[in-house]
């Protein structure tokens, strides 16, 4: 992170509501910045909070990369002969790849900028405001657990690599000198990553507030649903299944009917929209965003997901001869669904399951599975082959959002990868060092903290 703590002019935070932000972050960083007199007062903590929600949707992370990536590295898509992730497509990938590089710098510039504002604002009044402020710096803190978790998602193994989870995972960054310092952080282990995420999002629901104010915006349940995303990465089954039926049971969201289903994919939000990042004409990513890349057919779904569908299953409308439906329309307003109500339900299915509560996890995934295709049976299997149909499920309801190699690699699953330009298909064996992808050259050869030996193996 050392070559993005070269932070940006942070003076600049205070028009972030209103700028670009990919044009925000073209400007040339500078070694040593000032912080003084970022946050004046709620305007100027609005809008820096305003600037670090910009970033997720940067077409390098929630609004292309960060979902393509997951979905291209296993089982789910190919490349169809494209330059952009060609070489990701062929388990080919280069430390100095520039398109993964952007992902790691996306995803630290977001860490770096939400650390900048919640330690400047958490040092000053804001008097009446004081309320108001706080829930944003809970919400600041949530986007940068958030942001954690996806950088120890795409850069370093699952957290049950390593039976205690002592394995390198990212570099956590020194708060109290992070925009004031060059700062060079080393990488730490998984385990402290984790501990730092769930810190992160304690913090952040203690300051939250309970408002729902809309799905583009981090509140008490959207916090909460991607908790029991982390927690279910982390095999605490308990507060996984705790966390999404407290969402499930808020009341906030419903499922959608099977034949509002396949129309729901062009609506802006749905009563399943949990965290969405939202684009307008003026600030979508166009030609970069993840609805250009998949109607345009520069990715495709592979034959092997397709197959899997029953004929039946409402879901299956969503690939029509290897093109991507799911982001169906191609426009400069297309918002992109990050946590959707229906995970809820597989998540806690996965948990009961793990726990022993086969009935429970029935329960559980048959409202999904029986919502895509009302006239199946439902499921009644027990033990192991009921914890495969869920994992099944979840391939099914989340493809082409973000989530397919996460899942095979934290349950140690080996796993056949399609490329259009190998043509054979790439078995991948659990454990297998590609299945992350590499720490940028450019950070080891800028950070004196994390040598060549660090790298990802194999890089």
């Amino acid at each position: 992170m050392k070559n993005l703590n070269k932070i940006l002019v942070l003076v600049l935070f205070l028009v972030l509501a209103s700028c670009n932000q990919d044009k925000f972050l073209d400007i040339q960083p500078y070694d040593k910045i000032t912080t003084d007199n970022l946050i004046v007062d709620y305007t100027t903590l609005k809008s820096a909070t305003n600037g670090v929600y910009n970033i997720f949707q940067d077409p390098y992370y929630y609004d292309s990369y960060a979902l393509i990536l997951p979905d291209l590295m296993s089982d789910n898509v190919k490349n169809n002969n494209f330059y952009l992730f060609s070489d990701v497509d062929k388990y080919e990938t280069k430390a100095d790849n520039r398109y993964t590089e952007k992902v790691w710098e996306k995803i630290s510039a977001l860490i770096t900028q939400s650390s900048i504002v919640i330690r400047e604002a958490e040092q000053f009044d804001f008097g009446t405001d004081q309320e108001a402020a706080n829930e944003l710096i809970g919400q600041l803190y949530i986007a940068r657990g958030i942001a954690y978790f996806d950088m120890q998602r795409f850069f370093a193994q699952p957290y049950n690599f390593t039976n205690d989870a002592s394995h390198l995972g990212v570099p956590l960054i020194d708060e109290d000198k992070v925009g004031i310092d060059i700062i060079s952080p080393a990488r730490s282990t998984t385990k402290e990553v984790y501990d730092k995420i769930l810190s992160d999002f304690n913090k952040g629901l203690s300051l939250i507030g309970n408002s729902v104010v809309s799905p583009y915006y981090l509140n008490e349940y959207s916090a909460k649903a991607f908790l029991a995303r982390i927690y279910l990465y982390m095999e605490n089954w308990t507060q996984a299944n705790n966390l999404a039926s407290e969402v499930i049971a808020s009341g906030q969201y419903s499922l959608l009917s099977n034949e509002e289903y396949i129309d729901s994919w062009t609506l802006d939000e749905t009563s399943e929209s949990i965290f969405s990042i939202i684009n307008t004409e003026t600030d979508n990513a166009r030609y970069s965003s993840i609805n250009y890349y998949y109607i345009f057919r520069r990715f495709l779904a592979t034959n092997d997901l397709y197959d899997s569908f029953d004929n039946n299953d409402v879901r299956r409308a969503l690939i029509s001869s290897n093109r991507v439906l799911k982001h169906s329309s191609f426009g400069f307003d297309n918002n992109i669904p990050v946590v959707r109500y229906s995970e809820m339900y597989l998540i806690k299915a996965e948990a009961l399951a793990e726990l022993g509560d086969d009935d429970g996890a029935r329960g559980a995934v048959n409202m999904i599975h029986l919502r895509a295709n009302p006239t199946a049976l439902p499921i009644t299997d027990s033990g192991d082959d009921l914890k495969r149909i869920i994992q099944e499920e979840r391939r099914k309801e989340l493809m082409f959002e973000g989530h397919r190699l996460f899942d095979l690699t934290r349950k140690k699953e080996s796993f056949v990868k399609y490329s259009t330009s190998v043509g054979t298909p790439i078995n991948i064996v659990y454990p297998n060092n590609f299945t992350i992808l590499p720490i940028p050259q450019k950070e080891i050869d800028a950070n004196d903290n994390i040598s060549q030996d660090q790298q990802n193996p194999g890089y």
